[in-house]
């Protein structure tokens, strides 16, 4: 089912599984193929929403979700949010409460304060932050309902200040779920839109006659929802490349090849998904392979995960640890997972990836729900250049500046000497007549 490949005798097929995770919408242009003509379709999508507005996103709801929704189903009101929670069984609430409550904690122990200022014979320079003033949430549901993508997208936005946060969810029955809708009055959520895809990207970033323009997109979705985002990055701040899901777990002959098998599975399950194992030993490979053979006999979504497992994942052994680390940078993963003798020293190497959980005991479910961190998470190898949500997500940093007269004249010679290099005379100008 899973492939097992030998490194460096099978480096093709390693590096063809790289290539295979990267997305890069110019060289996909340039070179033609699916994904080039799916950039097209999203440029098609996002030109109709900025022309037409709601009634472009209305069609691509009815195309894709619910073929009677109309305009006025587009906000979801406050009311129908609270009948949704109502509905939500209680240890379903619970749960939800206890995930909001441990993700604020995490969000809030690591909000940036302000440094103290640096202070240079008259002249204090400083650095404060301050919050986004609306921000849009794009909530995944065209395959699953996603409360917690609720919770590790909004909480965030809400201890950094965020006044304004848009959620926008598709009009499918996942989009519709009591769970989700829940989740969004216990945040006290209001401004909930059904709409999802390239078109609610469209919505947040142009505004439309209901659903309002924001200054920044965050969250996961499929492919065509990251391009979409990619596409108008410029008239709104994004985020990272989110989706689709992936694992790569490291593991030497110490490892629990079940609990291996049950995180790379869990990840399979999200369609589309990848899991990847790198290994120094030949028989946990082989060990890993039976309890997934087995464990998969027990789930309800056993043809995505075989499809998953067979496409897009692989088991890769390698002679050194130190080889499989080197690939692990190169992969960059959403989730790293270290089931390691000594899992410090490769941590200390790891320096690519959106989430790391360390040991046996760490598995990444508990990152997706409850732990504290988001799940929302660079994919794609994009761990490389980016990061997961975090309040930082919802922040921007301002320097100060404050020059007294006497600290200006001693820099003034050394800014009016710099400026004439540049051939800016005015901006010389703009110091000699203080000094």
């Amino acid at each position: 089912m899973i492939p097992i490949l030998n490194w460096p005798r099978d480096a093709r097929r390693v590096e063809s599984l790289l290539a295979g995770l990267r997305l890069d919408p110019v060289q996909t242009a340039l070179g033609g193929g699916q994904r080039a003509r799916m950039i097209g379709a999203v440029t098609r999508i996002l030109a109709d929403v900025a022309r037409r507005g709601d009634a472009a996103v209305v069609r691509q709801a009815r195309l894709f979700d619910d073929p009677k929704f109309t305009a006025p189903q587009l906000r979801v009101p406050t009311s129908e949010m609270r009948r949704s929670m109502q509905r939500v069984p209680p240890v379903q609430l619970a749960a939800l409460r206890k995930a909001i409550a441990q993700v604020r904690q995490y969000q809030s122990h690591f909000l940036p304060k302000d440094p103290k200022p640096l202070r240079r014979d008259g002249v204090e320079l400083s650095m404060r932050f301050t919050p986004l003033d609306s921000v849009g949430l794009c909530v995944p549901g065209g395959k699953a309902a996603y409360p917690s993508s609720v919770v590790m997208l909004a909480v965030p936005a809400q201890v950094a200040g965020v006044q304004r946060i848009v959620v926008c969810t598709p009009a499918s029955p996942y989009g519709r779920s009591d769970l989700v809708m829940a989740a969004c009055y216990e945040l006290g959520l209001t401004d909930v839109f059904r709409a999802g895809g390239p078109a609610a990207i469209g919505a947040m970033a142009f505004g439309t006659q209901t659903i309002p323009k924001v200054d920044k997109i965050v969250g996961p979705g499929n492919a065509y929802v990251q391009l979409a985002k990619r596409a108008v990055a410029g008239a709104v701040g994004v985020d990272g490349f989110l989706g689709p899901s992936e694992i790569l777990t490291l593991a030497d002959d110490s490892a629990r090849p079940a609990f291996i098998a049950a995180d790379m599975l869990a990840q399979a399950e999200h369609d589309p998904g990848s899991s990847f194992l790198l290994t120094t030993s030949a028989a946990l490979a082989k060990e890993v392979c039976r309890q997934i053979d087995e464990q998969i006999n027990t789930l309800s979504r056993r043809a995505v995960i075989e499809k998953a497992l067979s496409q897009s994942s692989a088991i890769i052994v390698a002679p050194s640890m130190n080889a499989l680390l080197e690939l692990a940078n190169r992969f960059a993963a959403e989730h790293v997972n270290l089931q390691l003798r000594h899992p410090a020293a490769a941590l200390a190497r790891l320096h690519h990836a959106g989430a790391i959980f360390v040991g046996p005991y760490s598995p990444v479910a508990a990152g997706d729900y409850l732990a504290g961190p988001s799940h929302c998470l660079p994919t794609n190898t994009t761990a490389r250049f980016s990061s997961g949500i975090s309040v930082l997500e919802f922040l921007k940093h301002s320097s100060v500046v404050t020059y007294s007269q006497s600290a200006l004249r001693k820099d003034a010679a050394a800014i009016q000497t710099i400026a004439a290099a540049e051939h800016l005379d005015a901006h010389a100008a703009s110091v000699r007549i203080r000094v």
